[in-house]
Formats: structure tokens, C-alpha cells, sequence
């Protein structure tokens, strides 16, 4: 740790490469010559990244990185000042599962299919019922199912945020009976060729589904700051 000197960002990454245990803050402080309350405030910024995790008594803990918090801090605040941020994203989504489709999709398990399956049978069960129950746990579990064993955390990140922020946002707006049907109908069918382990055609009906999003209004540009 000797070489690290001034940032609090690579102090805690070199933690983490080394796989070091965290000291006390004033120790951080007195290894980096900076004081005790500079340390917090860049203890907040990693905080919010998601570096490590602060907890009364038990103290600070590095956690696993994933891109995930940071995506979101910028996400968010992309959100209030573009209101077609979502619509980007969701674009960036569409193009990024359909090029990982062919190395994920075989990496399923039998079971991990049969997961998928009963996500459907789920998503069915709310459509069905008086009010609807929009699926939408349903529909991220399913996706991200897919995606589940891609050896790329970059990519998993992106698809992570796109949907914390449908599942957060007032774009995950309620559905009529007959285009939810339509959707999770295609899900059915990405279901039925994992089973058969015909990879071209679960492709072809992920797209399709996709697809749907363009019978959406996109939302109306509006005044951010009045």
C-alpha cells in the first residue's frame, strides 16, 4: 500500500487487488496523509459507487465491484435533463443482448430453462388477473436469466441498469391485456427453443419481442425545470 498516497479511490482498489483488510479511517488517513474528515467525504463518493459498504459497529467492508452504481448515478441524472435517455438505453439493451444472445443462450442449464419457463407461467397468471398485474419482476428475472452467465461484467451492468431504471421510472407504464399477452407469447416462444436448443430461433423471436417497443408513444420532450 506503500505506493498509494493521495486518492482514497486507489487505496481501496489496491484492497482489493491485494485482498487486504480495511484499517480504521484515521489509519487510512494517516497512510495517505490526508485527514480524518477529507477521508469521509471520499468515503461518500465510494459509498455511492458502491466500493465498499459502511456499517454501524461491524465498520467498512470492501464489496465486489460491478459498474451497476455508478451507471445509475449518471442514468439519473441523464434522466432529468434528457427525457429520451430511457429510450437510448433501452436501444443499447436491444443491441446488446441480440450480439451476446449466441454465447449466452447455450450456457443454460436445463433447469435454468425451466426457470424461465415458470417466469412465464408467473407473467400469465398476473395478466390474467382482474386488475391486471403488470409482470414486471417477471420480465427482468427473465431477461436477465438469459444474460446470467456472460463473461462480461461491463455488459451484465448495462443490462442491470436498464432495468433498475424501468422498474424505478413512470415508463414502466400499465399495458393493455392483449399487448402483454403479445409479449409474454413471445417469451413463450424463446422458452420453447431454448428447450430444443434452437439458438437461430430464439434469436429471431427475441428480436421480434423487442420489436413490440416500437408500438410505444415515446415520451413527449418537456420542460425540466420550470
Amino acid at each position: 500500500m506503500e505506493k498509494v498516497k493521495t486518492n482514497l479511490l486507489d487505496y481501496l482498489a489496491e484492497a482489493a487487488h491485494t485482498h487486504l483488510l480495511l484499517p480504521s479511517i484515521p489509519e487510512i488517513g494517516r497512510q495517505l496523509g490526508i485527514s480524518t474528515s477529507a477521508i469521509r467525504e471520499q468515503l461518500e463518493v465510494a459509498r455511492q459507487l458502491g466500493v465498499v459498504e459502511i456499517r454501524p459497529k461491524t465498520g467498512m467492508s470492501l464489496r465486489e465491484f460491478t459498474l451497476t452504481p455508478a451507471l445509475m448515478l449518471g442514468l439519473n441524472y441523464s434522466q432529468k435533463i434528457d427525457p429520451f435517455t430511457f429510450e437510448q438505453l433501452r436501444d443499447l439493451r436491444k443491441n446488446l443482448e441480440s450480439a451476446y444472445w449466441p454465447e449466452a443462450a447455450p450456457l443454460l442449464t436445463r433447469e435454468e430453462v425451466a426457470r424461465l419457463e415458470a417466469l412465464v407461467l408467473q407473467a400469465n397468471q398476473k395478466i390474467a388477473r382482474t386488475p391486471i398485474q403488470v409482470p414486471k419482476e417477471e420480465h427482468r428475472d427473465f431477461h436477465l436469466g438469459i444474460f446470467q452467465h456472460l463473461n462480461n461484467k461491463l455488459v451484465l451492468s448495462v443490462l442491470e441498469s436498464y432495468w433498475i431504471l424501468y422498474q424505478s421510472s413512470d415508463l414502466n407504464i400499465y399495458m393493455d391485456q392483449a399487448y402483454l399477452e403479445s409479449v409474454w407469447n413471445f417469451h413463450q416462444k424463446i422458452v420453447d427453443a431454448l428447450k430444443a436448443r434452437d439458438f437461430a430461433r430464439g434469436h429471431e423471436a427475441l428480436l421480434n419481442h423487442m420489436d413490440l417497443v416500437k408500438q410505444i408513444k415515446k415520451p413527449e420532450l418537456k420542460q425540466r425545470f420550470e
